[in-house]
């Protein structure tokens, strides 16, 4: 059975790399986590390595795309953009899931 990893935690799923972001973690920063440690080099080299995040998404879009405001709840749904040589899916969840296009 298939459970969504805990937060901060990495683990490989169906051919991509999932992590699960902490409740308070804005997605933009859970991102760079999870290619950083996809990656195996610091989160502050990414950017140097492989161009900023904004290159392929606005980072500040992505942070409020399902953050709860006043009497709404989150949206629900997902994004789906390339950075890093990784095809990104961020969900409402937190969960940012890697697939490598390489």
């Amino acid at each position: 059975m298939e459970t969504e990893p805990s937060p901060g935690e990495s683990r490989l799923q169906d051919g991509a790399n999932a992590y699960q972001a902490d409740p308070d973690e804005p997605l933009s920063e859970a991102v760079i986590t999870a290619i950083a440690d996809s990656e195996a080099i610091d989160s502050l080299e990414l950017a140097d390595e492989f161009g900023p995040l904004y290159d392929s998404i606005d980072p500040t879009a992505l942070d409020s795309l399902f953050h709860a405001t006043g009497d709404t709840g989150r949206s629900v749904g997902s994004v789906t953009f390339e950075y890093a040589r990784y095809q990104v899916t961020v969900d409402q969840t937190g969960c940012v899931a890697l697939v490598d296009l390489r």
